[in-house]
């Protein structure tokens, strides 16, 4: 429980907008899917307020972006899975601190999670390339039959996994979907400023606001000491 010395005894993190900045390369593969269309490319700051659903509604939001009403999105969205295999890590950067983060959690004997509207498959190939998998005890991310954030179902599984129960874990991500799926779970959740939120940080409802991924052992000491 909140309190405890040793809470939380679990931390979630969102992959994108949260501790890596991937948005480059999704605005690569999604402008290589829409641009057989002969639609108009994306800026990456264009793609980065339409992220955050998974790959169907970011294809979707991006063929209504371009006028097109009712979209026959999966020919588009195969494309996409295509062109992002090949650029998974061309020019996606792991966000300032985050490395120091995982280890310093992992050194005070929390486990982490990983929680994630992201292929699955491509999610551990991801974490694999900028060697980030090694931090992490469980990583669920979009998983065919499965619903996506803000459902808890992903984040739920986790959970099982670690063997934690919700009142000792913390999700820490950048979206309205994260917030979301962390309160339908019970799950506390800290919202990071610099992700890819359409909506403003502040206005998402977490139980706590960083504006760097170095300031989260801080927050989780407010928290833990707000019972």
């Amino acid at each position: 429980m909140t309190g405890e010395p040793n809470w939380p005894r679990a931390v979630v993190f969102d992959l994108d907008g949260t501790l890596i900045d991937s948005a480059p390369d999704i605005t690569h593969a999604l402008n290589t899917a829409t641009g057989k269309r002969g639609l108009a490319p994306f800026s990456v700051d264009e793609v980065k307020a339409m992220v955050g659903g998974g790959v169907p509604t970011l294809v979707e939001r991006a063929l209504i972006a371009r006028g097109l009403a009712h979209p026959d999105i999966m020919p588009v969205v195969q494309d996409f899975i295509v062109a992002y295999r090949e650029n998974l890590t061309t020019h996606t950067k792991i966000y300032p601190g985050a490395r120091e983060l995982l280890e310093q959690l992992k050194a005070e004997g929390r486990k982490l999670g990983l929680c994630t509207n992201k292929h699955h498959a491509a999610t551990l190939a991801i974490l694999q390339k900028l060697d980030l998998a090694k931090y992490f005890n469980c990583v669920i991310g979009e998983r065919e039959g499965q619903p996506r954030k803000p459902n808890p179902g992903l984040l739920l599984d986790v959970l099982t996994a670690l063997d934690v129960s919700a009142c000792c874990a913390v999700m820490v991500g950048d979206s309205e979907a994260d917030v979301e799926c962390a309160k339908a779970a019970g799950v506390r959740s800290v919202v990071v400023t610099f992700g890819y939120s359409r909506t403003a940080p502040e206005l998402l409802g977490g139980d706590a606001l960083i504006s760097s991924l170095g300031e989260l052992p801080q927050a989780l000491g407010v928290m833990r000491s707000d019972t």
